[in-house]
């Protein structure tokens, strides 16, 4: 009978894993100085119209979806940055990643979409869960630009949660994707992560991210 073979961890993997999660902070801070401006902007601008005077309804509820949209994207980050306390919810980690690399995925000029349930728990950490949906995310970004498509799609075979992307684009930058398929092949079988990468000649990419789910 076979038996499965537990990877076991070596040394550097803690370094190499704070390098990995390090280059996505970096993105997603950079991103969030993005997002953040301009609804601060805006309401800056609405301040100032209501102290000449202008109607105070409509400028109080722009200062409320501004502050709305500042506060969705400070507690995604927060969550992203440390998700220890968070349930491993494969739509949630999603969800998460496609709002904070929003701004990554506009000025790559690429569109996503996300089809699944409203929540999906799995077994798995959620500090690993989270770092494998962003670099998949940030991976086909890479392989899908200038006008490409991702689609997210969860759905759950027996006993399974699947996390499936398909990335479709014209331009293909391989050397920037690489370190994050890199960051793939080394989280999965530490996060108990089936994984399927493709990354077809001509472009875009195929990956398959499958979990456990909890009984």
């Amino acid at each position: 009978m076979a038996q499965k073979i537990q990877r076991i961890p070596r040394e550097d993997d803690s370094g190499r894993r704070e390098a990995d999660r390090a280059r996505l902070l970096e993105r997603v801070a950079a991103g969030l100085a993005h997002e953040g401006k301009n609804p601060l902007q805006n309401m800056v601008l609405h301040v100032q119209l209501m102290a000449e005077g202008a109607q105070m309804e409509k400028h109080l509820s722009a200062l409320r979806d501004g502050i709305g949209r500042v506060d969705a994207l400070l507690r995604a980050f927060g969550e992203f940055a440390q998700p220890e306390y968070l349930p491993p919810d494969l739509v949630a980690a999603a969800t998460r990643a496609l709002q904070l690399f929003a701004y990554d995925a506009r000025r790559a000029s690429v569109q996503i979409s996300l089809k699944g349930p409203a929540a999906l728990l799995v077994s798995c950490d959620s500090r690993l869960l989270n770092d494998l949906v962003a670099h998949a995310l940030v991976a086909a970004l890479e392989l899908s630009r200038d006008g490409g498509t991702i689609d997210f799609k969860v759905h759950t075979p027996p006993a399974r949660a699947v996390l499936e992307l398909r990335a479709d684009g014209a331009l293909a930058r391989r050397e920037e994707a690489e370190p994050h398929l890199e960051a793939l092949r080394r989280l999965a079988p530490e996060a108990g992560c089936e994984l399927s990468i493709e990354t077809p000649p001509a472009g875009g990419a195929r990956f398959s991210l499958s979990f456990v789910q909890p009984r």
